[in-house]
């Protein structure tokens, strides 16, 4: 540990005096002005590796790049005014659903709110889905300690859920054959870490089993006790068991502030009206500094961390390796984005995740997916597998986690506030960690409860979720009986992932509530096979119209504002149309705007509101109007 004098000379040799560190409230706190945000997360890095305190906040202000604005809900309303539960958990994302199920084995009032329209729409629903069991980190940390204890709780817990996961073990591999003999030390390593069932492949028998890896890669390392699972599937098997033992979720809610009185958090202030707690979980993602700086209570500092996936075609499984598969060696490109972690992954649904690679980034909702990246992503893989082509993708997405500059989760009561709980810092291997993390936030929470209530175990909790039905894991002649009892799933939508009617209107029903395309995207999979809804969106809009009882043009991709259609157009045309459109003025009963040359110079090209069956018949009808006027 360094003295606080040591860390501003390291500071002061590095970036001069704009960056000082101090003592401030028994933590450290850093400021100034730098005009990188990689030198500003440069300088936390320092500071963290120097910290003599519990962790420090980094208030260095970045000159030179300023942050996307937040998005924000759109709803502003007093649905939760005064709402006064035992327990106000911040985040939808899996922490905070996982959190939430495990709260729901109390009595208690549990609320969770989450500012976007639908769960695990960050860096929960973002990720590769692989339940990790060789964490390259030391025993000392959170990360590997809740790693390990939630890896032996995933058979259970998705059992109970009725989630599929599968453990199909993790291969490690260095890329360079000269690397090759380490192989056995970074066995020794890891056994030490406490990785004890890991083992080393050999050339001749891992060949024989991934017969796409690049004939040049020699041994491998292997954790059997990897797995994979759906992330999305997995968040909402928590959330909606959650919500059928009574936890209340409220989307479309952001958090905007608190009032802190006597080193407790008396109200928090949201769009849809101020909520009191008794005591508040912090499980908001990339927004946990922002909301222990809400509580008076910000001893850590989040810096973000931008992560894009490339998705392949489940048809070429031949091109590609079966086991998620990783070089070992670290490897930075020219650009400064790490490709370290950069892998092939088989998904559940039976696609291919190539990536991520890691790259800093001063914005915390930047989803964005560029050009250099995917092309870095395949490049890095055609040395695993060599049939890996840019033609095979179908898709791909980025995501941000928020990490601490130690690198390490915070998992802990308040510091300075008596009744919040913060479960912040959350990066990977988050997936995996999220069951053990969920048991040791909510023991503080009713450890902290139980000093003003009486907390009681439920004695109704029930652990098991009915999971939506399944087909493809059903023979075929069970399949055959289930589609006779219920007609709907023998009516496919999506042709590309064999998603039918049934399943969608089930995703439409149950407990979460869903009402968008993506959310039923995220639910069954419709629209992310090869045609990526080119043949089923239309379909599913239809569907979700008619079970929601919504127009059309009102159903919405995503989040408000994202509405898919402009309107109606098949509505009956009236004579004050067809004068407003002889005068060059809006119409008065139609929806929508559609280009449509007129016979008048005057009005010719423009933009006009119009109603029609059809454009064809509607010109026609005013033509032989203007014809009986005069005015052809």
């Amino acid at each position: 540990m360094a003295s606080l004098k040591k860390i501003n000379k390291i500071l002061h040799k590095k970036f001069g005096e704009q960056v000082a560190a101090r003592e401030e409230g028994g933590r450290l706190v850093l400021s100034g002005e730098l005009e990188s945000w990689r030198d500003v997360v440069l300088a936390g890095k320092i500071a963290a590796h120097e910290n003599p305190y519990f962790y420090f906040v980094n208030e260095i202000l970045c000159t030179g790049e300023k942050p996307m604005p937040i998005r924000k809900p759109r709803i502003e309303d007093g649905k939760l005014e005064w709402e006064e539960p035992d327990v106000l958990i911040i985040g939808g994302g899996i922490i905070g659903c996982a959190i939430a199920r495990e709260l729901s084995r109390y009595k208690l009032n549990i609320l969770l709110v989450e500012k976007e329209h639908d769960l695990a729409m960050h860096a929960s629903g973002r990720n590769n889905g692989i339940i990790n069991s060789g964490v390259p980190h030391i025993n000392s940390t959170l990360k590997t300690r809740f790693a390990k204890l939630g890896n032996d709780m995933f058979d259970k817990t998705c059992s109970d859920l009725g989630v599929t996961f599968e453990r199909c073990g993790q291969l490690f591999y260095f890329q360079n054959r000269m690397w090759e003999p380490f192989t056995f030390l970074s066995l020794w390593r890891r056994k030490w870490w406490g990785h004890k069932n890991v083992a080393i492949i050999p050339k001749e028998t891992l060949h024989k089993s991934e017969t796409a890896l690049n004939k040049s890669i020699g041994s491998a390392l292997f954790y059997p006790k990897a797995g994979i699972v759906d992330p999305f599937d997995l968040t909402l098997a928590f959330a909606e068991n959650a919500a059928s033992n009574g936890v209340v979720f409220s989307f479309n809610t952001m958090v905007q502030g608190m009032v802190v009185e006597n080193g407790e958090i008396q109200k928090v202030q949201t769009n849809r009206g101020a909520i009191m707690p008794k005591v508040v979980i912090n499980a908001a993602g990339a927004f946990g500094e922002d909301i222990a700086t809400y509580a008076d209570d910000r001893f850590f500092s989040l810096h973000p961390n931008k992560k894009t996936n490339v998705v392949v075609d489940k048809k070429y499984v031949d091109s590609l390796v079966e086991t998620p598969t990783f070089p070992i060696v670290k490897k930075r490109n020219k650009k400064k984005r790490h490709l370290h972690g950069t892998g092939i992954t088989r998904t559940i649904g039976g696609s291919f995740l190539i990536g991520p690679d890691v790259f800093g980034t001063i914005n915390r909702e930047d989803f964005s997916t560029l050009l250099p990246n995917v092309q870095d992503i395949i490049g890095a893989q055609t040395k695993t597998c060599p049939k890996l082509e840019e033609k095979q993708i179908i898709s791909y997405f980025s995501g941000i986690t928020s990490g601490t500059y130690e690198d390490d989760f915070v998992v802990t009561k308040g510091k300075s506030v008596l009744n919040i709980v913060h479960a912040a810092g959350i990066t990977a291997p988050g997936l995996t960690a999220a069951p053990a993390i969920a048991v040791e936030i909510a023991g503080m929470a009713v450890e902290v409860l139980g000093r003003s209530i009486k907390v009681e175990l439920n004695s109704e909790f029930e652990p098991k979720r009915t999971p939506p039905p399944k087909l493809s894991e059903m023979s075929i002649e069970e399949r055959s009986d289930f589609i006779i009892a219920n007609p709907d799933y023998g009516i496919i939508l999506c042709k590309c992932e064999q998603i039918s009617r049934g399943e969608v209107l089930e995703a439409l029903r149950r407990n979460i509530k869903c009402s968008t395309l993506d959310g039923v995207k995220r639910r069954v999979r419709t629209t992310m096979g090869i045609c990526q809804g080119g043949s089923c969106e239309a379909q599913v809009l239809k569907l979700i119209a008619s079970e929601k009882r919504f127009a059309l043009h009102h159903i919405k991709k995503g989040e408000s504002g994202s509405e898919l259609l402009l309107g109606a157009v098949k509505t009956t045309i009236t004579e004050d149309d067809i004068k407003a459109f002889k005068s060059g003025a809006p119409a008065v009963s139609g929806e929508m705007q559609l280009p449509f040359a007129a016979p008048n110079p005057e009005t010719e090209g423009k933009l006009r509101v119009i109603s029609s069956i059809d454009v064809g018949a509607m010109a026609n009808i005013i033509r032989r109007e203007m014809a009986d006027d005069g005015d052809v």
